[in-house]
């Protein structure tokens, strides 16, 4: 059953308004390319309702069809690729006793939203897939520039900081993450790009549960982000084409969703708006489940890309 009742925002992927993206890729906001974005693996976004902020196109149409493409690989068993995941949370001054007691019970809690949505126990109809997360560490850095963190120049002075482990270690940035985006992430295919640290996800700290970031607070951005971590697109990426996010079993999209819209359809090709997907960008309460074709998109990509070390 679900975690949490129906109520209720990215390259790998990024989050905006009001909050949240994705997995190492170059990466513009509007017509003007961030600072530096050359430098950067593709990656994606999720975007918070009645956010002004765009979301960063973070690598071209060329490139994007070209990471559509993943070799099959054999299905690995369910639970049985444990990822260390280390938290490093971000503040704008010396946190207190108090104050890390507070983010620790919320990492804590966030990791098993974590494990629970990627063992498929989020709702009916979620599927199961091969990951789950151990949380290997937490790290504490003072730093006001980092605290307000943006993909750019900022963000690769702290990877390059703070980064652990290689490709099959899940690194998490916390923070008051600016340009009301909700977080960021990079694909794996961009991993060994000369520029192994930028891999990992960026996330809104007060998006975790027990956060103040309102509908987004029950700490589905870090499902999604690391969603685009695996390689998923976003459910509505190419609209009512045939190509979609790459994924049969994924309805087509037109458009992201927001709020929890029952009935949406945009398209009309088969199935509904998958707006309980956690790669839509409904608020947290309404999204709970992969596909299995999304399992099978993330179990290859790992397989093919980060296990192996590929990029």
């Amino acid at each position: 059953m679900r975690r949490h009742s129906l109520v209720r925002w990215l390259p790998v992927a990024v989050l905006v308004g009001g909050m949240m993206t994705a997995a190492g890729a170059t990466q513009s906001v509007s017509a003007a390319p961030s600072p530096g974005a050359e430098d950067c693996a593709p990656s994606a976004a999720r975007v918070a309702k009645g956010s002004k902020a765009k979301e960063p196109e973070l690598y071209s149409k060329n490139e994007a069809n070209a990471y559509g493409v993943i070799k099959d690989a054999p299905r690995l068993p369910n639970g049985s690729v444990h990822i260390p995941t280390i938290f490093h949370v971000v503040s704008d001054h010396t946190l207190s006793g108090p104050e890390k007691t507070r983010w620790t019970t919320m990492i804590n809690a966030q990791t098993k939203v974590l494990n629970d949505s990627y063992a498929g126990k989020t709702g009916t109809g979620a599927a199961n897939s091969p990951f789950r997360f151990s949380l290997a560490k937490i790290t504490w850095t003072t730093n006001p520039a980092w605290y307000t963190v943006v993909p750019g120049k900022n963000e690769r002075d702290m990877k390059k900081a703070l980064y652990e482990g290689d490709s099959t270690t899940l690194n998490v940035y916390t923070a008051n993450i600016g340009d009301g985006l909700l977080g960021w992430a990079y694909f794996p295919k961009g991993y060994n790009n000369g520029r192994d640290f930028i891999d990992g996800v960026v996330m809104l700290d007060e998006s975790m549960p027990g956060g103040t970031a309102g509908k987004y607070a029950l700490g589905d951005t870090l499902t999604h982000e690391v969603g685009h971590w695996l390689m998923l697109e976003h459910t509505f990426k190419s609209g009512c084409s045939a190509s979609g996010d790459f994924v049969a079993d994924t309805p087509r999209e037109a458009i992201p969703q927001f709020d929890c819209p029952n009935g949406a359809d945009t398209c009309t090709a088969p199935g509904k708006d998958p707006i309980h997907n956690f790669m839509d960008y409904s608020q947290d309460s309404c999204m709970y489940m992969f596909t299995p074709g999304q399992v099978e998109r993330m179990n290859d990509a790992w397989v093919d890309f980060r296990a192996g070390g590929a990029g």
